[in-house]
């Protein structure tokens, strides 16, 4: 099993499908609609499938056109950050510096770094 083949998030689909519009894919380049889907998706909760048509066939109507809203939220809400993006037109080149070059695997784990369910909750 590959699950970059086997299973995808559906949500990557309606954002797609959001981007695939003239008004997105004229007004943006290839850079930008990357940088939307990436904002857009980093939204939503994804919703993981293995086959389209299974999931569509048991989805029930009111649910995907809910999932189609988010979506459409979700991409409004990065058009404007994409729009105004605060990257253009710099012209002081600011050094980046790491506070802690190396990692410390002592250090407790951030609350998004943890995961869903425990060894111990088998």
């Amino acid at each position: 099993m590959q699950i970059s083949v086997d299973v995808h998030n559906y949500m990557e689909t309606l954002v797609g499908q959001v981007l695939a519009k003239p008004e997105f894919s004229e007004q943006f380049d290839h850079e930008q609609l990357a940088d939307l889907a990436c904002l857009a998706l980093s939204q939503l909760r994804p919703v993981y499938i293995r086959h389209d048509i299974d999931f569509l066939s048991a989805l029930p109507e009111e649910r995907l056109v809910t999932l189609k809203e988010y979506a459409e939220n979700a991409v409004a809400a990065a058009q404007t950050m994409v729009v105004d993006d605060r990257r253009k037109n710099r012209n002081d080149e600011i050094p980046v510096i790491f506070s802690k070059p190396k990692f410390d695997d002592d250090v407790e784990l951030e609350w998004f770094e943890k995961p869903i369910l425990s060894k111990d909750k088998k």
